[in-house]
C-alpha cells in the first residue's frame, strides 16, 4: 500500500489507546458554530485541523490536544473575538461531566432528549431541549457539574419551550425513576443504556418500529431497579431475544442476534456497493456500514484518485477521465469527437477504466482481509463481475447494484446533491444519457452475475433490504457447526429449515 493510500485510510481517534472515539470533523465545526464563526469559516478549519492530525501520523489525541490545535488553525482564519469565545468555551468534542451520587459520567444529549422523550415530547422536540442545555453549558464555560444542576437547569428550558405543566411533570419524574447503566468488557465504567440505539438494531433486525419501540421499552422497564442498577451487555441481549421470540417469533430473534455477531463476525465481511453516478451510494453506504457496526467505508473514486497521482495521463488517459466520458480518450487526437458516443464507444472507456481501477479495489480488499477488518467499498467501478468473490476466500463478499428506475427520479437526486453539496449539476446533465445507458449495462451484468439490485428506494428502505440481503448472506455461507455457535441449536435448525424450503 503506498503511503498516499495508508494516509487516506488512517483512522483518527480522540482519547486515549484504552478509551477513545473516532475523529469527527463536524464536532470541530459545531465547536466553531457556537463560538460564533461562519459554517464557511467553521468548515475550512475543521478541514485544516483534520489536515494536520494526519499529517502528524498518530491515531489518538486527546481533546485538550484537538481543542488547542482547533484555536490555533483559527486564530490564522477566523476573527479574533471568536476565536478567544472558541478557547473559552467547552468544545463540542470535550466531555462535560456530571457528578451523581455513586459515581461520575458525561453528559449526552441523547440520554437527555430519550428520558424527555418519557414526558410525552416528540423525539424531535426533546432532542431540541436536550441541544439547548447542551449549548448553554458550553458556552458558559461549565466542564463539571452535579445532577441536580443539570435538572434544574432542564427544568427551566423545558418551562421556557413548553410550559409550565411540562415542567412540573419533569420535576415530578426526575424524583421518581429508577437509572441503567450497562457495563462492557471493554471499560470499567458504566454507559447510560439507550432505548435509541436498541430500536436502532431492532429496526436493522427487520422488526417493526412500533414492536422496536415496545420492546426497547419493556426491556428497560423490566432489567432497572427502583435504584441505580448496573447490568451487562449480555443480559440485556438475553432480555431483548426472550422479548422478540414472545412478540414477533424466534426467527427475528435469530436475526436479532445474527445482527449482533456482524459486528464481530467469524469472517471480515466485505460490501460491494455499485451504482452509476447521482444514486445516493455514499449516503447509503454510511448507512449501511452505522447499522452493521462497520467502521471502514472506501470510496472507489478515492482510489482512481490514488492511481491518478502514480500513472500519468499520457500513459492511461482514460483513468484521468471521468467514467461516463473515458471514451474521449480512446478517440485519435485526428479524429474529430462527437458530442455522444455510441453505446460501444462508451462502454469501451468505461470498461477500461473499471479494469484500472479494479487492480487497485482488489489490493484495498486484500489489504483489508489481511487486517481482518470488515468494510464497505462503493462507487461506480464496482462492476459486476470484475471483483468475484472467488478472489476473496477466507471474507463474505456482498456484491449489491444501486439503480433508479426513471429519468426524472435520476435528474432529481443530481438536483437535491448540487443544492446539499458542492458537486456541479451541469456536468453530470451534460452526460445524462451517458450516465443512464450506464445504468443499463449494469442491470443486464447484474442479472448475469446474480446480483441483487436496490431499485428507487428510500434511504431507510435501501438500507433494510441491503442489511437483510447481508445477513441472508452470511446465513448462506455460514457451515451448519458455525450457524449453530452464533444462533443456538433450536433456533440455527429453524433457519436452516426455512433455507431449505426457500
Amino acid at each position: 500500500m503506498s503511503g498516499s493510500e495508508a494516509s487516506e485510510q488512517q483512522n483518527l481517534y480522540i482519547g486515549t489507546r484504552e478509551q477513545h472515539w473516532p475523529f469527527s470533523r463536524g464536532l470541530v465545526v459545531e465547536s466553531l458554530l457556537n463560538a460564533g464563526a461562519s459554517s464557511s469559516a467553521a468548515t475550512a478549519v475543521s478541514r485544516s485541523v483534520e489536515s494536520r492530525l494526519r499529517s502528524r501520523q498518530e491515531a489518538y489525541t486527546t481533546p485538550a490536544q484537538l481543542k488547542a490545535l482547533m484555536v490555533e488553525v483559527s486564530r490564522l482564519t477566523v476573527a479574533p473575538e471568536i476565536t478567544a469565545e472558541a478557547e473559552r468555551q467547552v468544545a463540542a468534542f470535550q466531555d462535560i461531566v456530571v457528578r451523581t451520587q455513586k459515581r461520575e459520567l458525561p453528559f449526552s444529549r441523547g440520554v437527555l432528549a430519550r428520558s424527555l422523550e418519557d414526558l410525552g415530547l416528540t423525539p424531535r422536540d426533546a432532542y431540541s431541549v436536550a441541544s439547548q442545555v447542551d449549548l448553554w453549558l458550553r458556552r458558559g464555560g461549565i466542564v463539571r457539574l452535579s445532577s441536580d444542576e443539570i435538572d434544574d437547569l432542564t427544568e427551566r428550558i423545558l418551562g421556557e419551550q413548553h410550559g409550565n405543566q411540562m415542567r412540573l411533570t419533569y420535576r415530578f419524574l426526575r424524583h421518581n425513576r429508577g437509572r441503567l447503566g450497562v457495563i462492557t468488557s471493554e471499560t470499567t465504567l458504566p454507559t447510560p443504556f439507550s432505548k435509541g440505539i436498541l430500536v436502532q438494531s431492532l429496526l436493522a433486525a427487520g422488526v417493526a418500529p412500533d414492536y422496536a419501540r415496545k420492546v426497547a421499552r419493556s426491556t428497560q422497564r423490566q432489567l432497572r431497579g427502583a435504584d441505580d442498577r448496573v447490568v451487562s451487555r449480555t443480559q440485556i441481549r438475553e432480555k431483548v431475544e426472550e422479548l422478540l421470540r414472545g412478540e414477533v417469533g424466534p426467527e427475528v430473534a435469530a436475526r436479532y442476534r445474527l445482527l449482533r455477531v456482524i459486528r464481530k463476525p467469524p469472517r471480515p465481511l466485505v460490501v460491494l456497493l455499485g451504482g452509476v453516478s447521482g444514486t445516493g451510494k455514499s449516503l447509503l453506504a454510511s448507512e449501511i456500514a452505522y447499522r452493521l457496526g462497520i467502521s471502514r467505508i472506501v470510496s472507489t473514486d478515492s482510489i482512481r484518485e490514488v492511481m491518478r497521482a502514480v500513472v500519468s495521463p499520457e500513459l492511461v488517459p482514460t483513468l484521468h477521465a471521468s467514467t461516463f466520458n473515458a471514451w474521449e480518450a480512446l478517440i485519435p487526437l485526428e479524429q474529430s469527437r462527437p458530442e455522444h458516443p455510441s453505446e460501444r464507444q462508451l462502454l469501451e472507456g468505461f470498461r477500461e477504466q473499471v479494469q484500472q481501477v479494479s487492480v487497485g479495489l482488489g489490493a484495498v480488499v486484500r489489504r483489508s482481509l489481511e487486517e481482518g477488518v470488515s468494510m464497505v467499498l462503493e462507487g461506480v467501478h464496482l462492476v459486476p463481475g470484475y471483483l468475484p468473490a472467488g478472489n476473496f476466500t477466507g471474507a463474505i463478499v456482498v456484491p449489491i447494484l444501486i439503480t433508479l428506475p426513471s429519468d426524472d427520479q435520476h435528474r432529481g437526486h443530481f438536483e437535491s446533491r448540487a443544492l446539499e453539496s458542492q458537486r456541479p449539476r451541469g456536468r453530470y446533465m451534460q452526460y445524462f444519457e451517458e450516465i443512464r445507458t450506464m445504468q443499463g449495462y449494469l442491470e443486464r451484468l447484474a442479472a448475469q452475475q446474480g446480483v441483487p439490485l436496490l431499485d428507487g428506494l428510500s434511504l431507510d428502505d435501501s438500507a433494510d433490504q441491503a442489511v437483510g440481503l447481508v445477513l441472508q448472506r452470511v446465513l448462506t455461507e455460514l457451515s451448519p457447526e458455525e450457524r449453530a455457535d452464533l444462533l443456538g441449536e433450536a433456533e440455527a435448525s429453524a433457519v436452516g429449515a426455512r433455507q431449505e424450503t426457500e
